[in-house]
């Protein structure tokens, strides 16, 4: 299977607890990081969202070379 065939099966909107268990950042650090506006996310009503498209650039352009 190829990566864009496996990431057709991912769902695009992430949680907090989706992206904690996903990508590693713990609730703390992904509030810290929104306070900060050091990563994307979208916010509705009291709900944070994460588009992984948004999440997965955002990694690609801040990777330590």
């Amino acid at each position: 299977m190829t990566t864009n065939q496996s990431q057709s099966h991912l769902k695009r909107w992430l949680t907090i607890e989706d992206v904690e268990r996903e990508y590693g950042f713990s609730n703390n650090t992904q509030k810290r990081m929104r306070r900060l506006k050091q990563i994307p996310f979208s916010k509705v009503g009291k709900k944070v969202r994460y588009d992984r498209l948004e999440l997965d650039k955002w990694l690609e352009e801040n990777r330590a070379v």
